[in-house]
């Protein structure tokens, strides 16, 4: 295993803002308002970015305040105050009230400094409606750093010691509390556990593939007890201190969250498991869960029967066996986020025997790339690879190139890059959005996603068979 660190001055790699993980997260939340403050085009991203949320869960509006380049010399905080009030008092008269409205911001307003927690205070205080402000740019950070902003604000509004002496609802921040600083009953808790940031895993398919991992781990008598933010009901949130362990799927470190869950006595899921992509990944993610919080018993029960729903579908299938044989011994690349990357190159190697030949690794926080590079050390040596760690597209493509791959692996971002290099790709990786156009609510995970993942495998390899011939005359020499 070749490991190169990019030593690029540049960063070319598609990176969504902070602006964009809070709003991913916020959008995650029933009964929410999200006013975005800033311009047009960020604005636009983030509501794009939103929909990733709408399949199998709702629509939360997403209303700009439509700053201006004049608001961003003299200042915003007008036009926020009025979008604020004229969309909770139209909520209001629609017997239509959030429960919570976010503020958040993007990088134009931030550098104008507009006092957004002041105007938050102020139509709180006009409405009774809770208003949260959060300074979200895209220059402070990434992705994570925009979705531990908005969970770790969800738990300060639920202790005793957060900035603010009101909570959302008063009853039953009290519970919270009282329940959070009782005693552990670990006959009540011990195997119940709270999903972190299911977004942030790096499969375009992560929507269902959340709802995969719950019913693997429900089959395992693991108890999922909230999942934040999916589908998530504000209310639920006194239940968070029911569960034992926080389960951050991405293994990105969420500092300010898990701080506030160290003080109050949270664990955190310490090991380092792949996440359940493929058959081998799954068995070995399922028993040790199990091991810990569930029953071993029947979480086998539950992988048999997996085992045997997909048989049923395949056995004696000739165009499975065709297409198989067909992929079996070629060479791919992978770009995705740092354990989703990580896992999927396990996955390829031990259960379709494709051999993982340039792995880039996409990590914001050092605990997610050091988990994957450790998840990579189990196939270390049985496949000869280089993993890049956040490389830009330049070098990537070139090392695509030189490892002469048969196919990619990434997000539609990636794609021109491998066209352009005459390798077919595969969208696995990113987001739901401008990624999946596959709408049947079937995983990539778990033992029964082989099936998802087998037919998306099964379009790469038709066009590595029929068309990697064409694509090559695409050289634009016809443009000139």
């Amino acid at each position: 295993m070749n490991i190169i660190k990019s030593d690029r001055q540049y960063k070319d790699l598609m990176k969504p803002g902070s602006f964009v993980g809070s709003t991913l997260t916020a959008s995650g939340i029933k009964n929410t308002l999200i006013i975005f403050h800033g311009i047009s085009g960020c604005n636009i991203e983030a509501t794009h970015f939103r929909s990733d949320q709408i399949p199998g869960g709702g629509y939360i509006p997403v209303i700009s305040t439509g700053l201006n380049e004049a608001d961003c010399i003299q200042g915003g905080t007008e036009k926020l105050l009025l979008t604020l009030r004229t969309s909770i008092n139209q909520a209001i008269a629609g017997n239509k009230i959030p429960e919570i409205v976010f503020v958040l911001t993007s990088d134009a307003a931030s550098i104008v400094g507009d006092d957004i927690k002041t105007a938050a205070r102020i139509v709180e205080e006009e409405t009774g409606v809770k208003v949260i402000a959060l300074d979200t740019p895209g220059f402070a950070g990434g992705l994570v750093h925009g979705t531990d902003a908005v969970l770790a604000e969800l738990l300060r509004l639920q202790t005793c010691h957060c900035e603010r002496s009101e909570a959302i609802h008063p009853t039953i921040t009290n519970k919270w509390i009282a329940s959070s600083q009782a005693p552990r009953n670990d006959n009540f808790v011990k195997n119940k556990i709270n999903l972190i940031a299911p977004h942030l895993i790096g499969s375009k398919n992560w929507t269902n593939d959340t709802d995969e991992i719950i019913r693997l781990l429900q089959g395992a008598d693991i108890q999922v007890n909230l999942n934040l933010c999916r589908n998530f009901d504000l209310n639920d949130i006194s239940q968070f201190a029911e569960a034992k362990f926080n389960y951050v799927l991405s293994s990105e470190e969420l500092r300010n969250f898990e701080k506030i869950c160290s003080n109050i006595n949270f664990d955190m899921v310490k090991e380092n498991l792949p996440l359940p992509i493929g058959i081998a990944n799954t068995e070995e993610w399922l028993l040790k869960f199990a091991q810990k919080l569930g029953s071993v018993e029947k979480a086998k029960e539950i992988l048999v029967e997996d085992q045997k729903f997909v048989q049923k579908q395949l056995k004696f299938n000739y165009n499975f066996s065709w297409m198989s044989t067909l992929m079996y011994g070629k060479r791919c690349g992978i770009l995705a986020h740092a354990k989703f990357g990580a896992s999927v190159a396990r996955c390829m190697l031990w259960d379709f025997g494709i051999v993982p030949k340039v792995i880039g690794l996409i990590a914001e926080t050092d605990r997610a790339e050091k988990e994957a590079l450790e998840l990579l050390k189990e196939i270390e040596n049985q496949a000869e690879f280089t993993v890049l760690i956040n490389p830009s597209y330049f070098d990537y493509g070139n090392h695509l190139k030189q490892a002469e791959v048969d196919f990619a692996i990434g997000s539609i971002q990636d794609k021109p890059l491998c066209i352009g290099h005459k390798i077919p790709h595969l969208s696995l990786a990113g987001f739901n959005f401008f990624n999946q156009y596959n709408f049947i609510p079937f995983p990539s995970f778990g033992i029964r996603g082989v099936l998802g993942l087998m037919s998306e495998l099964s379009v790469v390899m038709e066009e590595a068979f029929y068309l990697k011939n064409m694509i090559s005359l695409n050289n634009y020499e016809s443009l000139k």
